[in-house]
C-alpha cells in the first residue's frame, strides 16, 4: 500500500526530483523511530504537531511525505487559557500532523523495532516493549517479524516469556521470512506444550493455530501435543487421519465440535 503511494506521487513529479524522491522513500529512519516512539508511550501518541515533524525529519523530507499522502495535516482550534493573553489571542489555530492511517504508523515503527533487535551490539531490552501492547499493536509485531529473521526470533522469544501473549506469537512465527525449516525450532517449542485453538480465537488465529500444526505434522516434529479445541470445521483440512472427524467438514460450513485428543508426530 505504502509502495502504491510513493508510485503514484513518483508519476507526477519532474524527472530531475526523482533521485531525491528515491532517497526519502528508501531512507526513513528519523520517521521509524519517531513512530516507534510514539506507539510505545504509555499514552499512545499518533499526532504530533507540524513544528516537532519538521525539526525531527527536516522541512524537505516532510514536504515529501505529506505530498505523497502519507502524513496528513489537519488544521485544529488551539484555546489557550493564559490570563495574560487579550482575547483576540486566546484562540488560534495549529496544525497537527498524523499518518494516514494508524496501520502506516505500525509499518514505519516495525521498521524501527526490527533494525533495533537485529542489532548484535546490544542486549534486547525486553522492557524495550513494555507498553507496545501486542493486542493492540499486533502489525508493529507482526511486520517487525517479517522484515528480519534474527529480530524475529528476539521478538518471538519475549513473545513466550508473556503468559497472556503466546498465541499471538503464532501469527509471529508465520510473518517470519525464510524456509519452513527455519521456523520449526519455534513450532516444536510451541507444540512441546498445550496448542489450543478456542471459539474466542480470532479466525486468523484459529488458521494459523492450524496451520502451525500442519507444519509440525508434515515436518515430523519429534513432539506430543496436546490438542484442547473448539474448531470451526468450515475452513480445516484434516490434521489426524486417525481422526476424520476431527475436521470433518459439515454442509453449511458452520459446524462447531469440542475435542480433546493426544497428537504424536
Amino acid at each position: 500500500m505504502i509502495s502504491c503511494f510513493h508510485s503514484h506521487m513518483k508519476n507526477k513529479i519532474e524527472d530531475e526530483n526523482v533521485e531525491k524522491y528515491d532517497l526519502f522513500e528508501t531512507e526513513h529512519t528519523e520517521l521509524d523511530k519517531l513512530a516507534f516512539e510514539g506507539l510505545s508511550r504509555k499514552d499512545q501518541q499518533i499526532v504530533w504537531s507540524k513544528h516537532y515533524m519538521c525539526e525531527r525529519l527536516g522541512q524537505d523530507f516532510y514536504n515529501q511525505y505529506v505530498r505523497t499522502g502519507i502524513l496528513v495535516e489537519e488544521e485544529v482550534l488551539d484555546i489557550s487559557d493564559d490570563p495574560n493573553l487579550i482575547i483576540c489571542e486566546h484562540i488560534k489555530y495549529k496544525t497537527e500532523v498524523k499518518f494516514y492511517h494508524k496501520l502506516f504508523c505500525e509499518w514505519y515503527a516495525a521498521n524501527h523495532l526490527s533494525e533495533y533487535a537485529s542489532r548484535n551490539d546490544i542486549t534486547f531490552d525486553h522492557h524495550y516493549l513494555k507498553y507496545l501492547d501486542p493486542f493492540d499493536l499486533q502489525y508493529v509485531y507482526r511486520f517487525s517479524c517479517g522484515l528480519n529473521r534474527k529480530a524475529a526470533d528476539k521478538i518471538i522469544g519475549y513473545l513466550k516469556t508473556r503468559e497472556d501473549a503466546t498465541k499471538f506469537a503464532i501469527l509471529c512465527i508465520l510473518e517470519k521470512s525464510g524456509k519452513v525449516e527455519d521456523v520449526l525450532e519455534d513450532v516444536e517449542d510451541l507444540c512441546s506444550k498445550t496448542v489450543k485453538i478456542n471459539n474466542d480465537d480470532t479466525l486468523l488465529l484459529q488458521r494459523s493455530t492450524i496451520q502451525l500444526l500442519e507444519i509440525a505434522t508434515t515436518n515430523k516434529v519429534s513432539k506430543r501435543v496436546l490438542l484442547a479445541a473448539l474448531i470451526h470445521i468450515g475452513y480445516s483440512r484434516v490434521l489426524d487421519e486417525q481422526h476424520p472427524q476431527l475436521m470433518s467438514r459439515s454442509n453449511n460450513g458452520l459446524h462447531y465440535e469440542v475435542v480433546k485428543l493426544t497428537l504424536t508426530f
